[in-house]
């Protein structure tokens, strides 16, 4: 289903987003604003970006008037610039507009903090380019309405803006980005570990920047390498956040370690912001280090169970997915095996190439897979080709897990199986086949019958009983291999006088049974004298000068208060009739006894 502004989960985001804004400008503008000039550290462009990123494309204009409706509102709690609040708004809002058109532009996604090119390419567009872009904005503004230098605060700004969104996209990104940063969630103690982690982070940062006798800014560090190991991106991402917020609260007030330095409150502050863009150069790419390791370690206990799973069940091609589906891995063999390129296969979705008739049971089959991955499981499906083409396939699968026990990739072991259920299907089709006229036998004949009415209780239909008029004579003057005879032409006969929906049996003997769905009684009455005439029309060939033979027919209407049986006498009853009554002729089952 498609995504809609007006979805009740998009509007509560939209508004949290915004709100979550509202409070970051606030307390940038209330904490950290420098006098006479713009905040030292703006946090409140993090949570924008992020939701621009992460959330669709429908939302994304909700999200920019919501953002700016807040900036205004912020501005006029928190500022003495109230009336150049709506100029401040486009520029809030117009750099995280910017940064995310830079991003999208380059290929960044919500990913941005995973790989160390994406995360360079992350900090130039949001924490360099956009900020230094909008800066002359607030820097004309400012020195228009009080004076203030304007290449100070183009200065100011750019570095402000730039530390507050690398600081808080990521923590943005957490929440947003569903478990792409949240990937040691599932291990036991992880909630206990985590509170530690951030107590001893808090408590060091407050006792550092709580005192200004000794130099002890290298002391929160320490925490913060211990929040990335633990945690990885989002470990770094909060740590740093903590860091900026403590510190910049305490410095404002004219405390910290900060103020052992010589010089005006400006420069402290603008050391302050050297000092957060270190920290951050120091966690957040050991971080994304860290991530790239530990998802090339994944990758190697992929490939190990890859290649134990071909030793111990060869089979024609391998193909590894990841949870959704997606394929990681194809080996050369499934260019034979369904003409694909396994290169082409890379990235794409294996349901795909899921005849739509498996589809779903396939799909199950896969959820199976990752709730029991202990255990081997296989299932055999309809597959396409790359020409289109359908073919059997059965599948050997097994989850692999990553390091916290979670179900990360797929490993299946595909064998192309159409001539196994070919030679099933003609076994089936032996065993439900009249040997000698090619059409249905009882058994498979009432079986037919049977889901006809269960999957079609109302709709209409009739069975229709045929019987070959004074066939033992035809045995008896020119032998069997001429009542043989007759008895396939009348198959043929059959075949070629009704629809190709109609099922036709034998019963035994020279007597034959016709499913006709859809037909009411006076229908099916109709394609029994077509099959009637046709049959005394024919002509059959034998040893002398051939012969003729006529049939006689029954028909009773398929109902739901009737069963199969109450069916099937109802149609011999009218059959006997018509031979009562001189044979080569059709007779309905009497309408009026079965509504009685």
């Amino acid at each position: 289903m498609r995504y809609g502004p007006s979805d009740r989960t998009g509007l509560a985001i939209v508004a949290g987003v915004a709100l979550t804004y509202f409070l970051l400008a606030v307390a940038a503008i209330g904490l950290t604003r420098l006098n006479q000039n713009v905040a030292l550290l703006w946090l409140a462009n993090g949570p924008l970006i992020a939701a621009l990123l992460t959330r669709p494309a429908p939302e994304r204009p909700l999200h920019l008037a919501a953002c700016f409706a807040a900036s205004i509102a912020a501005s006029g709690a928190a500022s003495p610039y109230t009336t150049l609040a709506p100029l401040f708004a486009v520029a809030n809002i117009g750099e995280a507009l910017l940064a995310w058109m830079l991003l999208r532009r380059f290929g960044g996604d919500a990913r941005a903090f995973l790989t160390l090119p994406s995360l360079a390419g992350f900090v130039a567009a949001a924490g360099v380019v956009a900020p230094l872009l909008t800066g002359p904005l607030p820097a004309a503004m400012m020195a228009l309405y009080q004076g203030s230098d304007p290449w100070a605060v183009w200065m100011n700004w750019g570095i402000g803006h730039g530390l507050g969104t690398v600081i808080t996209t990521p923590i943005a990104l957490l929440v947003l980005g569903g478990t792409i940063y949240r990937d040691r969630r599932a291990q036991p103690g992880a909630a206990g570990r985590f509170a530690a982690i951030a107590l001893l982070m808090v408590a060091v940062t407050v006792i550092c920047f709580a005192q200004s006798r000794l130099p002890l800014l290298f002391v929160p560090i320490l925490p913060l390498i211990a929040a990335t190991m633990a945690y990885r991106v989002a470990g770094a991402a909060l740590g740093m956040f903590a860091i900026a917020v403590i510190g910049a609260v305490f410095t404002m007030a004219g405390h910290g370690p900060i103020e052992l330095i010589e010089a005006s409150h400006a420069v402290r502050l603008q050391f302050f912001q050297f000092y957060l863009a270190v920290l951050f150069l120091i966690a957040v790419p050991f971080a994304t280090m860290i991530a790239q390791n530990h998802r090339l370690a994944q990758a190697v206990a992929a490939s190990e169970a890859r290649y134990r799973l071909i030793a111990e069940h060869a089979s024609d091609a391998v193909v590894t997915v990841d949870r959704e589906g997606r394929v990681l891995y194809a080996s050369p063999s499934v260019r034979e095996l369904g003409g694909y390129p396994p290169e082409r296969l890379i990235g794409a979705t294996s349901f795909d190439m899921i005849f739509e008739g498996d589809r779903s049971r396939v799909r199950e089959a896969h959820r199976q897979v990752i709730d029991r991955p202990d255990l081997i499981h296989r299932f055999e499906y309809r597959g396409m080709t790359a020409t289109g083409g359908i073919r059997w396939f059965e599948s050997t699968a097994r989850a692999v897990r990553d390091d916290d026990g979670e179900v990360a990739t797929i490993v299946t072991i595909v064998r192309e199986v159409s001539q196994r259920k070919a030679r099933e299907a003609d076994l089936q089709r032996q065993a439900n086949t009249d040997p000698m006229t090619g059409v249905l036998n009882r058994r498979a004949f009432q079986d037919r019958i049977d889901a006809h009415r269960h999957r079609t209780p109302d709709r209409p239909g009739a069975l229709a009983l045929f019987d070959l008029d004074n066939f033992k004579q035809v045995n008896d003057g020119y032998g069997h291999d001429a009542g043989d005879a007759a008895l396939l032409v009348f198959a043929d006969v059959l075949r070629a006088s009704l629809r190709v929906e109609d099922v036709i049996g034998r019963l035994g003997g020279e007597e034959f049974a016709v499913l006709l769905p859809g037909l009411t009684p006076a229908a099916a009455l109709a394609a029994c004298e077509r099959v009637r005439n046709s049959l005394q029309d024919t002509r059959i060939q034998s040893v002398g000068s051939g012969f003729s033979i006529t049939v006689s027919a029954g028909v009773a209407p398929i109902r739901s208060d009737l069963s199969s049986d109450e069916v099937f006498r109802m149609a011999d009853a009218a059959l006997y009739r018509a031979k009562s009554r001189g044979r080569n002729r059709s007779e309905l089952a009497d309408i009026d006894s079965l509504a009685a």
